[in-house]
């Protein structure tokens, strides 16, 4: 569901066929953070794991208390390389791959730059402003 859409919280309980969110991941941070704790079913979990909006997670407490949800982050980038092995490292990034190549549908690209040109694309990548994904080819 693509959260930029209006009533994708709606999809969300449609998907979920009635019944309640236990768990919600979050790339985003920020608003997008409140909006999945709206979702989560009492005693549910709000994983976050991204931090693409510039603004803090803004969850009034009497949700937090009134609802018993449990909020935690993770890294899922600094920990990887020294918690998995390199089997595992390996079959992450082939099943990522795997998802993307299988989704380029649901990826809008900003543009395309090649390894030698690297840092043109990490520029691009940050600019304010940007849509769509930067991608770097060999």
């Amino acid at each position: 569901m693509a959260t930029e859409q209006p009533g994708w919280a709606d999809d969300v309980r449609k998907a979920a066929g009635g019944r309640p969110v236990s768990v919600a991941l979050d790339p985003i941070g920020g608003e997008m953070s409140r909006s999945l704790v709206e979702l989560l079913a009492p005693g549910g979990k709000l994983v976050s794991y991204g931090m693409i909006a510039e603004e803090p997670i803004s969850v009034h407490a009497s949700t937090l208390v009134g609802k018993s949800l449990t909020l935690c982050g993770k890294n899922i980038i600094s920990g990887w390389q020294a918690e998995s092995s390199p089997e595992r490292r390996s079959s992450d990034i082939a099943t990522a791959k795997q998802i993307a190549l299988a989704l380029t549908e649901q990826f809008d690209v900003a543009a395309t730059y090649g390894l030698d040109d690297l840092a043109s694309a990490v520029e691009h990548a940050v600019r304010p402003g940007k849509v769509g994904t930067v991608l770097i080819r060999p």
